[in-house]
């Protein structure tokens, strides 16, 4: 019979696999994000991308160039959902400073490079994402000069998969994740930071997203509503392993980045010292457990001010 314990780590493990799984809709993204109401139901409340930046299946198809000013200085958001879902303050930004803005998305899929093929470890569609985004973003850099990146990720996830993975090794005790989703616990821990130093080559500012706040695994009951979760929240519980997850950033993303990255953080906005907030006048804060909604993300543009202020002044 199995113990509670690993009752346990098995629940703990298969919210972990859908915490790190992004869903992409093909919908054609609002012209302004102020589109972007708070009445939108549970599960539309996501940025998305334009029509023209998707495949059949809603996948992004390579680099997606939002907004056109020829001869003016390029942003490029670079990441999983975990970037995507700052879109529409980002869009704003740079639409307001004619700036051009690139984003270079894939759900699901930490910004890291393969495993050498030595390592024995399956290569997968991240896998080949990630090749082609860096190649992509290489010939952008070299045709536009001034061009900056930011870049986001779902860390803190990762980072909690990979602790049950490691687990795993040391105790025989299953993690629950399927093949796929180790896979991505593993890239997104272990090969950002090889990512992050081939990106330090390119030769271009870099700014770096914070982790955002999550709906704990456990979280108390709400009675408004659960999907999005309407009801405010400890920021420990929110913010997880707050502290070891801004280290583990800025050692392995930051470190290794030209000049002075910046460590983007909209928390503020939504969280106190104690508190993270449902809703903030009024706007729910978060899409589902792991994702802000959009129309809270189309508040957050002055975070988002000062990395189009030093790419002007680049």
């Amino acid at each position: 019979m199995p113990t509670l314990r690993g009752l346990l780590a098995a629940v703990l493990a298969a919210v972990l696999a859908a915490l790190l799984l992004a869903t992409v809709s093909p919908v054609v993204a609002a012209p302004h994000p102020a589109a972007a109401a708070p009445a939108l139901a549970p599960g539309e409340d996501f940025p998305v991308l334009p029509a023209r930046c998707v495949d059949e299946r809603g996948v992004p198809d390579g680099p997606c160039r939002v907004t056109r000013f020829p001869g003016r200085p390029t942003l490029v958001l670079w990441g999983d959902s975990h970037a995507q879902m700052y879109l529409p303050a980002v869009h704003a930004v740079a639409s307001r400073q004619r700036v051009n803005l690139v984003v270079v998305v894939y759900g699901g899929c930490p910004t890291s490079l393969p495993f050498p093929r030595s390592a024995g470890h399956r290569r997968t569609g991240c896998d080949r994402h990630n090749v082609a985004s860096l190649a992509a973003v290489r010939r952008i850099v070299r045709d536009r000069p001034r061009t900056r990146l930011l870049l986001g990720g779902f860390w803190s996830g990762y980072r909690l998969a990979h602790d049950l993975l490691r687990r795993e090794e040391r105790t025989g005790e299953p993690s629950g994740l399927t093949a796929y989703r180790a896979q991505m616990a593993r890239l997104g821990v272990e090969r950002s930071a090889p990512m992050a130093r081939a990106i330090a080559r390119l030769g271009v500012p870099v700014d770096v997203l914070a982790p955002a706040a999550t709906v704990p695994l456990a979280p108390p009951p709400c009675a408004v509503g659960r999907e999005p979760y309407r009801c405010d929240l400890p920021r420990a519980a929110a913010l997880r392993d707050e502290a070891a997850n801004r280290r583990w950033v800025r050692r392995h993303l930051l470190a290794p980045l030209p000049g002075r990255p910046r460590l983007v953080d909209p928390s503020p906005a939504y969280c106190d010292r104690r508190t993270c907030r449902a809703t903030v006048r009024g706007v729910p804060t978060w899409y589902d457990d792991i994702h802000l909604g959009a129309a809270l993300a189309a508040t957050l543009q002055r975070f988002f001010r000062p990395v189009v202020r030093d790419l002007l002044r680049q």
